[in-house]
């Protein structure tokens, strides 16, 4: 590639230092050329001699070069080598390394290298009420690129009471963590709502050519959606075995003083609720509605005859 000829070397390398500043604040560390020509202040047909020159320089103990390239108007910088600031994880990437951490059999001092060198520096996540990586998916990086950049979605999603996932539109709002799952606050364009998604029940993630539009978005926590949104039922449970559930749908408790309580539970899949009600081995009963109690003795002889 020809060079730049009113571009002194100097010059170069100072501009390519300038565009490696750019990419590495750009989404996705990519850049059209005329706004990375506009950001260093020259003609975009001196982009492609700026980007040939970074790309040839080298580290000159280890030989390792930044990995530039230009496709089309397109300027890429490939992994995380040439990034001018450091890098540093979110607070909800650093929930996961900590946890990884956490399982890891590694020494001390290793893992208090890593933790000055990536964790997030105003805040140390905390790995409580942590399960299985598996809690954050297989889409954790790509939901947290899209919140970064304010991007709107489509994923399949596959809720508790479906059998396969079905196609959703969504603006990304944030990240709960809570102790029976990871979730993403969205906004339902075709509902027009805001809702709530486990990650580990989203089977495909993708970005659209659309920014996220503002939303009177709540952040609801999972008991607050439920009181909000779900299904109630009464129900009668011995005292031992209430005070061992972590049910999220929970509501108003009354003692009979006798070791049993009325609860008031909300739920949002009703074959769940069968679920527990059966698990419980007596435990626990439906006291109303009536037609709950109805669907359930179907539910319970449907398990019999399969």
């Amino acid at each position: 590639m020809a060079n730049t000829p009113n571009i002194t070397t100097e010059r170069m390398i100072a501009l390519g230092i300038r565009l490696l500043e750019a990419l590495t604040a750009a989404p996705q560390q990519t850049l059209d050329i005329n706004d990375a020509a506009r950001a260093l202040g020259v003609p975009a047909q001196d982009i492609p001699s700026i980007v040939s020159t970074l790309g040839a320089l080298s580290d000159r103990s280890s030989g390792a070069r930044a990995a530039l390239s230009l496709e089309g108007n397109t300027i890429h910088l490939v992994g995380d080598s040439a990034l001018i600031m450091p890098l540093r994880l979110s607070v909800e990437e650093g929930m996961v390394l900590s946890h990884v951490l956490d399982v890891l059999n590694i020494d001390e001092a290793t893992r208090e290298r890593v933790q000055r060198s990536l964790m997030p520096l105003d805040e140390t996540p905390s790995t409580e009420g942590l399960a299985e990586p598996s809690r954050y998916g297989q889409w954790f990086t790509r939901i947290g690129e899209a919140l970064e950049d304010g991007v709107r979605c489509t994923m399949a999603y596959r809720s508790l009471t479906q059998e396969s996932p079905t196609e959703r539109l969504i603006d990304p709002i944030a990240l709960q963590e809570e102790a029976d799952a990871v979730y993403l606050i969205a906004w339902d364009i075709n509902k027009d709502a805001e809702r709530r998604y486990r990650l580990d029940r989203i089977d495909r993630f993708e970005f659209t050519d659309d920014s996220v539009s503002p939303h009177d978005a709540v952040h609801r926590s999972t008991a607050e959606s439920l009181r909000t949104t779900g299904n109630r039922a009464r129900l009668k449970m011995e005292d031992g075995y209430l005070a061992q559930l972590d049910w999220a749908g929970i509501g108003e408790v009354v003692s009979d003083g006798k070791g049993t309580s009325l609860c008031t539970v909300f739920y949002s899949s009703e074959p769940w609720l069968f679920d527990q009600i059966l698990a419980a081995g007596g435990a626990c009963t439906i006291v109303e509605p009536q037609g709950v109690r109805d669907r359930f003795v179907a539910y319970a002889r449907s398990l019999l005859i399969a």
